[in-house]
């Protein structure tokens, strides 16, 4: 393993103190599971902690989801439902998905996403929450790779450089080994969670960048991961 780009990978996902990687950046996407594993065996310990009532240790797992990544994919996902679903040009689109200032379908965006990981928490067996952040991530390392960069510049672009196909194998890899005791323990949950996922980035990545004039960008790769996560949680508790 490389232990530069892994450093790298928690540099970029999570607010540890890694150091970043400086060339080849791509090369982090490979390990963009393992960091989703961290985050998931946190929220898992924090879940089992039975010392707290069940509101409280829920909403102690959901700050922990939020303050763990320093809120980048909400980021993500505000800036996604303020341009994609803009009835604007899709240059103007891009231009509103730089915008720092949240319209209202930001503001919606993120109140559907919280409210439906909250909702989603209450039953879900603490164990199975090493799920939704690895399969969330390996949809980001999928997004980059499948679509181009929307953009001809930008924090996205910079990073899908070196992303290739040996980084997507690696991160497939790392999902289906982290997520196979879920799938031995559960059964059938877990495996339609990783089945579901390059499903669900194909036919989202492929409308959103129809609604970005051909690409996608940072911030679809961070909806992707909590649109993802929210699939998983689905699968793991409907």
């Amino acid at each position: 393993m490389n232990w530069d780009a892994v450093a790298g990978a928690f540099s970029l996902l999570t607010i540890l103190p890694f150091k970043p990687l400086e060339r080849e950046r791509g090369r982090i996407f490979a390990h963009f599971p393992f960091v989703g594993l961290v985050i998931g065996v946190i929220l898992a310990m924090l879940a089992a902690n039975e010392a707290l009532a069940p509101p409280v240790r829920i909403l102690t797992v959901l700050v922990a989801w939020i303050v763990i990544t320093g809120g980048l994919h909400l980021d993500g996902v505000g800036d996604f439902c303020d341009g994609v679903l803009s009835t604007a040009p899709p240059q103007r689109r891009l231009e509103i998905m730089r915008d720092p200032q949240s319209g209202t379908w930001a503001v919606v965006g993120l109140v559907v996403v919280l409210l439906a990981k909250w909702a989603l928490l209450q039953d879900i067996t603490p164990f199975l929450l090493i799920v939704p952040p690895v399969l969330g991530r390996l949809a980001m390392v999928f997004a980059a790779y499948s679509f181009p960069y929307a953009r001809s510049e930008g924090m996205g672009s910079l990073f899908r450089e070196g992303l290739g196909r040996r980084e997507v194998l690696v991160a497939i890899g790392q999902s289906v080994l982290f997520i196979l005791p879920a799938i031995l323990l559960f059964g059938s949950r877990p495996l339609l969670a990783l089945v579901l996922t390059p499903v669900l980035v194909l036919v989202l990545g492929n409308w959103t960048a129809s609604r970005l004039g051909g690409g996608l960008t940072g911030d679809v790769y961070g909806a992707m991961c909590e649109l993802t996560e929210i699939m998983c949680l689905l699968c793991l508790t409907v």
